[in-house]
């Protein structure tokens, strides 16, 4: 019998994500969307939140109730942190306890460095660094009161090579890194970790130029797609033994080539 077929084994954890609850933020448009339909079929009910694109919100609702997944829509602006807390409760009080949250919300403001404003700096640490905290803060706290969860934040590279036209952005991305390494030791036995995208859907108004100077710098000669991302989302919900991870997913980007 083959050594992986030995009834002896103690059994591991059940495949996929059914009988879960996910709440995926930024969850009606581009990677947090592809999140949310991810986790839906691999069997996760999901909150769906959004701050303003309520419409594309409950589209996506919409097509994980299609897929056979229960689903709801929650609203909160990053920076308000009673309408974080707020969500949090109506999720769990629509779909049941949430075990999962894939903190995906986030916003890229460009903006020269000679030129910030302290109104800069907060919008961006506020949105892309305090909000993520503190949806882990409150979903954490309950899934280590039960004494299990999980939840992944999507970082970035420019972590490690940050963009000199969005100085604020890249720390607070870094933060993340940070917060989620702190996280894993303070919410354990919750696992927690980070993804770091590179390049990824160049927004309709990116310059040409710097879009092929960036899918240069990769090794794989291409800029991400939100399905990357999902998947390893998925790959670290379902990997019950990752925790304190940043998990690149840039096509090698960061090597800087």
């Amino acid at each position: 019998m083959d050594a992986a077929q030995d009834p002896t084994d103690p059994p591991g954890p059940a495949p996929g994500l059914a009988g879960q609850t996910a709440l995926v933020t930024g969850a009606g448009l581009r990677i947090g969307r592809a999140i949310a339909l991810e986790l839906a079929r691999r069997g996760a009910d999901v909150a769906v939140h959004v701050n303003r694109s309520v419409g594309p919100g409950e589209a996506v609702a919409d097509e994980i109730r299609g897929l056979g997944r229960r689903a709801c829509v929650v609203t909160a602006d990053q920076r308000d942190v009673a309408a974080i807390e707020a969500a949090c409760a109506r999720a769990a009080n629509e779909l049941g306890p949430v075990s999962l949250l894939a903190n995906s919300a986030a916003i890229w403001p460009s903006v020269d460095v000679t030129e910030a404003t302290q109104e800069d700096f907060d919008l961006a640490l506020e949105v892309n660094l305090r909000g993520p905290f503190f949806w882990a803060r409150y979903l954490g706290a309950a899934m280590k009161a039960r004494g299990r969860g999980a939840i992944v934040s999507i970082a970035d590279v420019s972590a490690f090579r940050p963009w000199a036209d969005a100085v604020p952005y890249c720390m607070a991305k870094a933060g993340v890194i940070s917060m989620t390494y702190g996280l894993a030791k303070a919410l354990a036995p919750v696992r927690v970790n980070a993804i770091g995208p590179g390049p990824i859907v160049f927004p309709p108004d990116y310059p040409p130029e710097k879009a092929r100077a960036d899918r240069e710098a990769t090794l794989r000669g291409r800029e991400g797609e939100p399905a990357d991302i999902a998947r390893a989302v998925a790959f670290l919900f379902e990997s019950d033994n990752v925790t304190g991870t940043f998990l690149p997913v840039d096509g090698g980007y960061r090597f800087g080539i």
